[in-house]
């Protein structure tokens, strides 16, 4: 029987992927056995594959399929994989095309009491709107391109309010760090966790996630999940979250000259 805290990171992932292909900056493809969408955007996020459900003994074929089809648009994209939709042979093509897997642990925490944020001296951490600003908090913070930041804004402003809320973060009133939660039923994914390389190492990663999980908490959420970077891991923990499975990120990028 699968883990149900496995099932709560992949199906809370593979539904913002859903909601991605259905913005307005990306082409969704037609194809019925896996989330795939395209755009003119060269950034890997807007060209994406996730929630392959390939028929048994056709998943070398179509991985070959799918994947050849955005190697030769020659745009930067990725394949977010997840422990049900990515099978050994899914592996093989993949890595053959030279998309080699990076590390993403998915992680899980039960909401059972408010926490702490421990937020700190001059900071206040508030929800907030889509905006600009929120977007570039998250664009500085990730060292995303600025070409990135208006399609991000429209994506983010694209998706209903019953299913995502933001939180930002001000340092003695700029904004500096910021991050997303995006809701499945009753868990809430957590994404975007962002802060500006000068506001670094001063617990506000910590203060943001912690209001994301308070407030999630508040609506109605019973558990948080989040795939988690080598940096902010050691937060997370410290927040009660524990590896539950691996979500690898398939990514390519052209070579550049």
């Amino acid at each position: 029987m699968t883990d149900p805290r496995v099932a709560a990171v992949e199906g809370n992932l593979i539904a913002q992927f859903r909601l991605l292909a259905s913005t307005e900056d990306v082409r969704a493809l037609p194809d019925e056995d896996v989330i795939a969408y395209t755009s003119d955007v060269p950034f890997p996020l807007f060209n994406g594959i996730s929630g392959a459900r390939f028929a048994p003994g056709s998943e070398a074929r179509r991985t070959a399929e799918v994947v050849d089809r955005y190697l030769a648009r020659g745009l930067p994209f990725l394949w977010w994989a997840t422990p049900s939709t990515m099978t050994p042979q899914m592996d093989a093509v993949l890595r053959s095309r030279g998309l080699a897997p990076s590390a993403e642990p998915g992680m899980h925490v039960p909401l059972t009491a408010p926490l702490d944020p421990r937020t700190p001296p001059g900071v206040e951490v508030a929800v907030s709107p889509v905006t600009p600003e929120l977007v570039e908090v998250m664009t500085a913070g990730f060292g995303f391109p600025d070409f990135v930041s208006e399609p991000l804004l429209r994506a983010l402003e694209s998706v209903p309010a019953d299913v995502a809320f933001h939180v930002i973060a001000r340092l003695e009133g700029e904004p500096v760090s910021a991050g997303s939660v995006f809701r499945t039923a009753a868990t809430a994914g957590i994404y975007n966790i962002a802060t500006v390389a000068s506001a670094r190492r001063r617990g506000l990663g910590y203060a943001v996630t912690a209001t994301l999980m308070n407030v999630a908490r508040e609506r109605g959420c019973t558990e948080a999940v989040l795939m988690a970077s080598t940096m902010g891991r050691p937060t997370y923990e410290r927040l009660g979250f524990v590896e539950v499975c691996q979500m690898p990120q398939y990514v390519w990028v052209p070579e550049s000259g």
